[in-house]
């Protein structure tokens, strides 16, 4: 048990290492999929820079999202592999996001080792609790559009309140701006995110008036001003009004009481969800560190648990409502739920810091025992979720890389000669274990969305998986 103590950090360093290791692995079997293909269609029609304005008419609002799904989607430059690459950064940008959330919140009360180590552990507790990993690990369009939010929703809080603590007019200039371009790229990143940060805005400008801060209160009025107006112009784009011809899943509410009617549903789906329930409680493990690095607080951060309980609840709502009034189904949109863990697991972790009185040395005391139980359950999620990555990796990522690649090739032979229809066979039986494999395969039927996105990629009438027996 000593030795064990004495060299807890690198257990710990070991212990979580292990735990990621599978899931940046996987990135070597990555393949593109679905929207990776259509929205990178445009760009050889359009150019990437035209093609903005043409989503922008066309399809989607989303300015900051179809910006980054042109410019930075491999497939845009027909680099079919370059999508391996993406995820990997993707991984390790998650974690860089949550070290600056860490490391600038907490100062210097935690060595760089130890705000290291935390920021790996809480983006493996994230990747265990988000219950569609394909979307936020390895699917490039959802990561562009949804996952690069959910960072913005951090980094956009922690600039502004690193300009409260800028001491000289260049830090401030700086941190300024840093807050003033992430309010502009999370305006055009999604509703969700939108209105999010929208409510986190408000909420922080209504305790500034209530406390009197006079100086916070003008910065949080002036990014959420400047958040509504991008936003307006976001949500009020051609491109969404186009959309809702062109999508066949979207089916606006009839009338106030459908849309109410389907909140109920969406919130009743997610928040009976297991990860949505034990992440307040497994705050509890970190109450150590929490009491630790209490001088580090800013002094806006004192807040009730109850408020705090509140704001992130509320959050939840007010973010689903989008989704009720133009879904008719629940439960909520993968992606969607994913952001949602993000705010939720980040939020009752700010929020619990946020509760703890001012002297470290009043801050109540968890069992121990308790600690540990909860350090066990954690251990079991993160355990699952790393398990099943390993036997992807051992058993169905090799195949599924290795047929999706073939099946690549033969479409780049066929999109060679005009009018071509191509017939493909079905993937051998894999295990779909929720981490590495897409929901969709190619069907039987051309005009399946997976289908008729290849077909136009590689320039074939139509492509389609041979009937079993054919």
């Amino acid at each position: 048990m000593r030795w064990a103590t004495s060299h807890r950090l690198a257990l710990l360093t070991i212990g979580i290492g292990l735990g990621l290791l599978p899931f940046l692995a996987l990135c070597l079997y990555n393949q593109p999929f679905g929207c990776d293909f259509s929205v990178s269609s445009d760009t050889f029609n359009h150019g990437i820079w035209g093609a903005q304005p043409y989503l922008f008419q066309n399809w989607s609002g989303r300015y900051f999202s179809n910006f980054l799904l042109y410019a930075f989607n491999p497939l845009s430059y027909r680099w079919l592999a370059g999508v391996k690459l993406v995820a990997a950064i993707s991984h390790l940008l998650r974690i860089v996001v949550l070290y600056l959330f860490v490391r600038r919140l907490t100062g210097q009360q935690l060595r760089r080792r130890e705000a290291g180590l935390l920021a790996a552990g809480l983006s493996l507790v994230y990747v265990a609790l988000a219950p569609y990993r394909f979307s936020v690990l390895y699917y490039f369009t959802e990561i562009a559009v949804y996952q690069v939010a959910t960072w913005l929703l951090v980094l956009v809080p922690l600039a502004v309140e690193r300009l409260h603590r800028a001491s000289n007019c260049n830090s401030r200039r700086a941190w300024g701006l840093a807050a003033v371009v992430g309010t502009i790229a999370a305006a055009g990143s999604n509703e969700l995110t939108l209105i999010q940060l929208c409510w986190l805005m408000a909420v922080a400008a209504g305790i500034s008036l209530f406390r009197r801060q006079y100086y916070s209160l003008r910065i949080w009025i002036g990014l959420g001003i400047l958040l509504v107006i991008c936003g307006t112009i976001s949500v009020l784009a051609p491109g969404n009004t186009a959309r809702q011809h062109l999508d066949g899943a979207v089916v606006p509410a009839a009338s106030a009481w459908e849309a109410a009617s389907r909140l109920v549903i969406l919130l009743r789906y997610l928040f009976v969800e297991p990860y949505m329930l034990i992440a307040p409680i497994l705050t509890l493990v970190l109450a150590p560190l929490a009491a630790r690095t209490l001088p580090a607080r800013p002094l806006g951060l004192k807040l009730p648990l109850l408020l705090s309980a509140i704001v992130l609840v509320v959050g939840v709502m007010l973010a689903a409502v989008p989704y009720a009034l133009m879904l008719p189904r629940p439960p909520l949109l993968p992606r969607a739920t994913n952001a949602m863990v993000w705010w939720w697991l980040l939020g009752w972790i700010v929020a619990s810091w946020a509760s703890l009185p001012t002297e470290p040395a009043t801050v109540p005391a968890a069992s121990p025992a308790v600690r540990t139980l909860l350090a066990f359950v954690l251990l079991i999620v993160v355990f699952i979720s790393s398990g099943r990555a390993y036997l992807d990796l051992q058993h169905d990522a090799p195949e599924f890389a290795r047929q999706w690649e073939q099946r690549f090739q033969a479409l780049q032979y066929a999109g060679r000669t005009p009018h071509t229809v191509l017939r493909v066979p079905p993937l051998p039986p894999l295990t779909n274990r929720f981490n590495f494999l897409p929901p969709d395969d190619l069907s039987t039927m051309p005009g399946f969305g997976v289908n008729t996105r290849l077909a136009i990629w590689f320039g074939v009438d139509s492509v389609q998986v041979m009937a079993p027996s054919q």
